[in-house]
């Protein structure tokens, strides 16, 4: 499942944490681009380097998960694809960005949160700057031109006809980023609220509040089926069995390539939608092995596809795209199975309440299976914003991804039979499993729907 590097002894550093905090922290509140003075400031990359020098030498055992060397092995992949689509430098550079921006953040987030303390304190980072987002997009209505508090940040749309699509600071400053990120925090909201006490249960439901208003300022449709999404997921993850659940899944993408295109009829937004995912399935089609090359979507059409699978699959191949969504499900399936198998185990621990179970590591246990169920949801959150937008390698997927491989390590060590779901073989299997989205959209477009 993993490779294991030489130094096996166990060692958890304290300071390579301290300072993925700060990584954290000053990605997604960015405080040094409130102030003029800092704006230029690469605390960013500074916090990132110090954090991996110390995780290669202070933490101890390092393993590289599928989910790693998935990645890893898209880097030598899309420098080919742009060599051989005439454009190797810039290649190389999206390659270095991916390496950059997605795997090292991932390694770290995988590697440094070993305990669920670490866990809390990068969520209570997240709900921090979901808030401060939503407050400044608040100001942002009102304020002269659409400029929130927040250095240079302002509303987008058409102001004068009453659109104020609000933004943040960095690459939040497109609404659909913003929606995406406070659609992936509502499972962290719920699950602070079944955890505490009364007055952190009331601090949630206003946060819940908050994270609505701030979903329906962004004008992000997607962010919007995002959110409506995740209750129907967990209704069936509660509720249905696997057959149902996969099933729905499978029919997911079929309806929602429905409602678009019966929305296209009379919105032009989602008829150049609908083209764009047809474009995305041609490129495949035309270039079935590299793709048109990653960040050449836009240069071949004119527009994004506006769907996180269909770009993947149209710029990087069946190669590259089975890479990519394999990473993806093979995190969310995974985090799945530990939810069903945590169901079953805790119906039999109940059926067997007169047995004598040791009390902290049952603790242990429920806590970890809180958190995964909370990360599952916060992936389902991206799974579906991101059918309706081009977010494939945005920071915001591979700090959650990151933080669910933890859960999941973490789960495996506090239960060890659930190691059979988390496997090289399970992996690869991921690799075939993620086509059911594309298959499903190519069929649908076929049929004129």
């Amino acid at each position: 499942m993993a490779r294991k590097f030489p130094m096996n002894q166990e060692k958890d550093s304290n300071a390579a944490f301290f300072f993925l905090f700060l990584y954290t922290a000053s990605t997604l509140i960015r405080p040094h681009e409130m102030f003029q003075a800092s704006v230029d400031w690469i605390v960013i990359k500074v916090f990132a380097i110090i954090a991996f020098c110390l995780v290669l030498i202070a933490q101890r055992p390092l393993k590289l998960y599928p989910q790693h060397w998935m990645l890893l092995a898209l880097l030598p992949f899309i420098i080919m694809s742009g060599f051989l689509n005439g454009s190797g430098m810039f290649g190389i550079e999206e390659a270095q960005m991916l390496l950059i921006s997605a795997i090292i953040p991932l390694f770290l987030m995988s590697t440094c949160i070993t305990t669920i303390k670490r866990q809390h304190m990068l969520m209570i980072v997240c709900l921090v700057a979901a808030l401060l987002m939503v407050h400044n997009g608040h100001v942002q209505q009102t304020a002269y031109e659409g400029f929130g508090w927040a250095l240079n940040s302002h509303s987008v749309g058409y102001i004068d006809l009453g659109e104020r699509r609000i933004t943040y600071l960095g690459f939040f400053n497109d609404p659909n980023d913003l929606g995406m990120f406070l659609v992936m925090n509502i499972p962290f909201v719920i699950y602070f609220y079944k955890k505490g006490g009364g007055f952190i249960k009331l601090v949630m439901l206003g946060m819940l509040g908050i994270l609505g208003y701030g979903i329906y300022l962004t004008g992000s449709r997607g962010s919007m089926l995002g959110a409506g999404g995740l209750l129907g997921i967990y209704i069936l993850v509660v509720n249905a069995g696997p057959k149902l659940f996969i099933s729905a899944v499978l029919l997911a993408p079929i309806a929602a390539t429905v409602v678009a295109s019966l929305q296209s009829s009379i919105d032009a937004s989602a008829n150049g939608r609908l083209e764009a995912w047809y474009a995305g399935i041609q490129m495949l089609m035309s270039n079935p092995i590299f793709g048109v090359g990653k960040g050449q979507f836009f240069d071949n059409h004119g527009l994004v596809a506006h769907n996180s699978y269909i770009h993947v699959a149209g710029e990087l191949g069946v190669p590259g795209y089975s890479l990519w969504g394999g990473a993806l499900i093979f995190t969310v399936l995974t985090g799945y199975l530990f939810i069903k198998a945590s169901k079953l185990k805790k119906d039999t621990e109940a059926d067997a309440s007169k047995t004598k179970i040791d009390e902290d590591k049952n603790i242990a246990f429920e806590n970890e299976r809180l958190l995964n169920k909370t990360l599952f949801f916060s992936m389902i959150g991206f799974m579906i914003t991101g059918f309706f937008i081009s977010r494939m390698f945005t920071l915001t997927l591979f700090i959650f991804m990151g933080m669910t491989i933890a859960s999941h390590i973490r789960m495996v060590k506090v239960s060890p039979e659930y190691q059979e779901y988390f496997t090289s073989s399970l992996a690869f299997r991921s690799m075939g499993y993620c086509w059911a989205v594309i298959v499903a959209v190519y069929i649908s477009l076929k049929l004129g729907l």
